[in-house]
């Protein structure tokens, strides 16, 4: 049985850290956005946001364009996003997309 989601935001040293778990898609995507943008206003000073993907089960191009609104919105607030721990199915989007230059993993 999948996970249901569930998204973790904390500061870490210099870092804001999301910890995404559970299917990334299309039900989750405006939620994914909001949590990270409130944390993201709140957060200071701007540095680096790693979105933490190590118990993603599911990504679908919905996911995927989650993970392009955390750019935007990283970029918008003066933080750089950086993908963390992404397991093999959503490399393989992320690799068929290429989006490397968007989306940088670590």
């Amino acid at each position: 049985m999948p996970r249901s989601f569930d998204i973790q935001v904390a500061a870490e040293g210099p870092d804001l850290v999301a910890r995404v778990s559970g299917e990334l898609d299309l039900a989750v995507r405006a939620q994914l956005v909001a949590r990270v943008s409130d944390a993201l206003s709140a957060a200071d000073p701007p540095g680096r946001l790693v979105a933490d993907l190590g118990d993603v089960t599911f990504c679908d191009s919905s996911g995927l364009a989650a993970l392009l609104d955390l750019q935007r919105v990283a970029t918008d607030t003066g933080f750089r996003l950086m993908l963390r721990d992404v397991p093999p199915q959503v490399a393989r989007l992320l690799d068929l997309t290429d989006v490397d230059g968007w989306l940088p993993r670590e």
